[in-house]
């Protein structure tokens, strides 16, 4: 999934998934990890306010799963409404844009997974993007994050 929604993303915001990208190889700790995003978030099935997710960098990717109806995407800084079902993506400026996913109800699943609604979330921290933003591929691993620059070099 992760490899699909870079794409999408390289497709969508070609200059911020420059950007993103490079910080990422900077900071990625886990070798199969795609990226760009290093932060990721599993909205378990809690009902979503508006909010913006202000300690964000940049675009976020979120895609919603599970057994419900309603839930959706609504960004009221727009006035605009989405489609936010299974298989919806929502690549979005999330931390300046006030969002939040209208009232949803479970339906029964036809499986042994339960019902409801489940939301993932990609983003990059603007922390880490400070921190990575301009450093070398594996900077992180190399450096320990900084605190010890000389020790993997």
């Amino acid at each position: 999934m992760a490899k699909r929604l870079a794409a999408m993303f390289e497709v969508a915001f070609p200059e911020y998934y420059a950007k993103y990208k490079v910080a990422f190889d900077a900071g990625v700790w886990e070798a199969d990890d795609p990226g760009p995003w290093l932060g990721r978030a599993v909205i378990w099935k809690m009902q979503v306010l508006p909010h913006r997710d202000g300690l964000d960098q940049g675009p976020a990717a979120t895609f919603p799963m599970g057994y419900y109806s309603g839930g959706e995407m609504y960004f009221t800084d727009l006035g605009l409404k989405l489609s936010y079902g299974p298989g919806d993506v929502v690549i979005s400026l999330a931390g300046s844009l006030y969002h939040a996913v209208g009232d949803w109800e479970p339906e029964v699943s036809p499986s042994t997974v339960s019902p409801g609604r489940v939301s993932h979330v990609f983003f990059f921290p603007k922390k880490s993007f400070a921190l990575l933003e301009g450093k070398p591929a594996q900077w992180a691993n190399n450096t320990m994050t900084g605190v010890a620059p000389h020790v993997f070099l």
